[in-house]
C-alpha cells in the first residue's frame, strides 16, 4: 500500500490520493501487492474527450450497482460489496434500503460535464461538519469496478481535501466527524459516531487518464469507502478568517474558489486584501486598542468571523458576543467625526463585514 509506506517514512503531511508524479516514479509499483518489472504503468495515455468518457464512465457504473450488493457491513461499518450469482435473490446496491442509494451532481465546466456522482451514507456522523477546502482525518479503502483493492488504511490518515481527486471534496463534505474518545487503552486513537460511506467516481472525478500505480489503469472509475473521524478548517492566506467562511452568503453552497469579491482575479480565500481597498483583511479585523495607564495603548486581539452566543465574563475588556463588525451605523462621535457602533452592527447575520466593504477602513471611530 504506498499511502502506508510513505507513512513509515514519516511523510504524512505530505499524503495525497494523487500521487501522480509527486514522489517520482521510483514509488510506482509500491502497492498492496507485487509487480513484475513488466507490468510498468504506459503513461503514454491517449487524451479522450471528457463528456464521451463520462458517459461509458456512468454506464459502468451503473451497471455496477444494478448487478452487485451489500454482502456485509461490520460494527465499524467496514463494508465489502460482491456480485450478484446467477439466479441470485440478493438485493442490488440500487434496490436495497439498508442504505439507500444517492447521488450528487456537480457541474465542471473544464470538462463540459456535469457529473452524476453516487454514495452511500452507512452513518452520517455526529460532530463537525468539513468543507471542500479544509483538512481530513480519514481511514480508507479504494478499490476498481471489478473489485480489486488498489489502497486501503485502517489507521487514519491526514488529507487537504484540496489536494485529494476531486470527487473527495464533494462527498466527504456530506459527512460529519466523529468524537474522539479520550478514555486511557491500547489504542489512542478512538474515535466513535464517526461519518462513514461510500462513493463511486467516475474517472472524471478521480485520476482520469492518469496511473498513480499499476493497479489503476487509466480512465477507471473508482469506489472509495470511508471513514471521517476528525478534520480542521484551514485559513489559507492567515488572514484570521478561515476559509470555510470565505464565501458569499448571498449564494447557497458556493464553493471558496469561486469567490472573489473585490475582482482582482484572486479568490477571497487566497487574498490578504479581500475588499481591494489597500488595507489587509487582517488589519480590519483588530479590535480597538485598550488605552492604559499614561495613554498607553494596548492591542485587544481581532473580531472572530461570528461571535460567541454569551459573553464570557471573565475577559472585561472583550464582548465575546461581537463577531467581525460592518461599517458602524452609529451617531458621530463629535470629536473625530466618525460614526459610533451600534450592538446590532457586531451582530447582525445579513451585514456586510467590513473587510468585504471598500468604503470601511481604518480608522473606524
Amino acid at each position: 500500500m504506498y499511502l502506508a509506506l510513505l507513512k513509515l517514512i514519516k511523510m504524512n503531511k505530505y499524503l495525497k490520493l494523487a500521487l501522480i508524479f509527486v514522489f517520482g516514479l521510483t514509488l510506482i509499483g509500491l502497492t498492496m501487492v507485487s509487480c513484475s518489472k513488466n507490468e510498468t504503468p504506459d503513461y503514454n495515455v491517449e487524451l479522450r474527450e471528457y463528456p464521451v468518457q463520462y458517459r461509458a464512465d456512468l454506464d459502468s457504473i451503473d451497471k455496477y450497482l444494478n448487478t452487485h450488493y451489500i454482502a456485509s457491513v461490520d460494527a465499524d461499518f467496514n463494508i465489502t460489496f460482491a456480485k450478484i450469482p446467477t439466479g441470485g435473490t440478493q438485493l442490488s446496491i440500487r434496490a436495497q434500503q439498508n442504505y439507500p442509494l444517492q447521488f450528487i451532481n456537480v457541474q465542471n465546466d473544464t470538462h463540459g460535464v456535469n457529473y452524476k456522482i453516487y454514495y452511500l451514507k452507512l452513518r452520517e456522523g455526529t460532530n463537525e461538519s468539513t468543507t471542500s477546502v479544509d483538512s481530513i482525518y480519514v481511514s480508507y479503502k479504494g478499490t476498481l469496478l471489478k473489485n480489486t483493492q488498489f489502497d486501503y488504511s485502517e489507521t487514519p490518515v491526514w488529507f487537504q481535501l484540496e489536494n485529494v481527486v476531486a470527487g473527495w471534496g464533494e462527498i466527504i463534505p456530506l459527512f460529519k466527524t466523529g468524537t474522539y474518545d479520550t478514555a486511557p487503552g491500547p489504542n489512542p486513537s478512538t474515535f466513535s459516531n464517526f461519518g462513514a460511506g461510500v462513493m463511486f467516481l467516475p474517472s472524471g472525478m478521480a485520476y482520469y487518464n492518469q496511473m498513480p500505480s499499476s493497479l489503476i489503469p487509466p480512465y477507471s472509475p473508482l469506489i472509495f469507502s470511508f471513514k471521517l473521524k476528525s478534520q480542521k478548517s484551514r485559513d489559507h492566506d492567515r488572514d484570521g478568517i478561515l476559509s470555510k467562511h470565505e464565501v458569499n452568503p448571498a449564494i447557497a453552497n458556493q464553493k471558496p474558489k469561486d469567490y472573489d469579491s473585490d475582482g482582482d482575479g484572486t479568490a477571497n480565500y487566497l487574498d490578504i486584501d479581500d475588499d481591494g481597498d489597500r488595507y489587509m483583511t487582517k488589519v480590519e479585523l483588530l479590535r480597538p486598542y485598550l488605552r492604559g495607564a499614561n495613554n498607553v495603548m494596548t492591542p485587544n486581539g481581532y473580531f472572530p468571523f461570528n461571535g460567541a452566543a454569551v459573553d464570557n465574563p471573565l475577559t472585561p475588556n472583550i464582548d465575546e458576543r461581537q463577531g467581525v463588525p460592518r461599517k458602524f451605523t452609529g451617531p458621530n462621535n463629535p470629536a473625530n467625526n466618525l460614526p459610533t457602533p451600534l450592538p446590532s452592527d457586531y451582530t447582525d447575520s445579513s451585514r456586510l463585514r467590513r473587510y468585504l466593504d471598500p468604503t470601511s477602513f481604518p480608522p473606524f471611530e
